[in-house]
């Protein structure tokens, strides 16, 4: 399976990483803690590649506008807390879940493909919990190691986007992404909301941008 060119995706990480003042080499040790915990693990990414290749794929973040429902018939990835909240409203899990673990643990009980990433905000958690996954996708947002992948994107939503087109999936739509707000489940987790409205801005940004790269994503109203 292809990962982004990291001649490209680089630049835009050093940049993001410098608006929001990430530690870069935190980002690499959690992306090592990642890969050691992958030994004796399944990688799904090749599983993951054939889920999606030609399909229709449905990305769902966890904005205030999922309540209004929709018509879909195709793949279903939703973006960390999203899952619980699509699998109450549809009555289905989705077929992937995209995560940085800061989500509700519950998530990783379900049968769905878990995309599970690396930053250096999370190693606590990556410790914690990767041990419960036994068949997994392991992502990094800086270079990828034998275990552990990059196929572009930064918050869990616009990186399902580039997981999608990265997997050769045939169209791309959106619901419950609300870029000019948070959701209930940010606040009630003591969420930093300033922060996290950059972020939102940062992914709007980056959609856009794989667009230009050539992603089949419908733009509808977000842009």
């Amino acid at each position: 399976m292809r990962e982004i060119d990291l001649s490209f995706w680089m630049p835009i990480y050093f940049k993001i990483a410098e608006r929001l003042k990430l530690d870069v080499e935190e980002d690499r040790r959690a992306t090592r803690v990642m890969d050691s915990l992958m030994i004796g693990k399944k990688d799904l990414s090749e599983e993951l590649e054939d889920l999606i290749k030609g399909e229709d794929v449905l990305v769902v973040g966890n904005g205030p506008s999922l309540n209004r429902g929709f018509d879909f018939d195709g793949i279903v990835i939703t973006a960390d807390a999203a899952s619980l909240r699509y699998l109450r409203l549809f009555g289905r899990e989705p077929e992937v879940i995209v995560s940085d673990l800061d989500g509700p643990p519950e998530i990783l009980s379900m049968r769905s493909i878990k995309v599970l990433h690396a930053h250096g905000d999370n190693i606590g958690r990556i410790l914690e919990l990767v041990p419960r996954v036994e068949e997994l996708v392991a992502t990094t947002q800086v270079e990828p190691t034998e275990r552990v992948h990059n196929f572009g994107g930064f918050t869990d939503g616009d990186r399902s986007v580039f997981l999608a087109c990265i997997c050769g999936a045939k169209s791309i739509r959106l619901a419950g992404m609300d870029f000019d707000s948070v959701s209930e489940y940010d606040i009630a987790a003591g969420k930093d909301i300033r922060r996290k409205m950059e972020k939102l801005k940062i992914a709007r940004e980056l959609l856009k941008l794989s667009i230009e790269m050539g992603c089949p994503l419908e733009v509808g109203g977000w842009s």
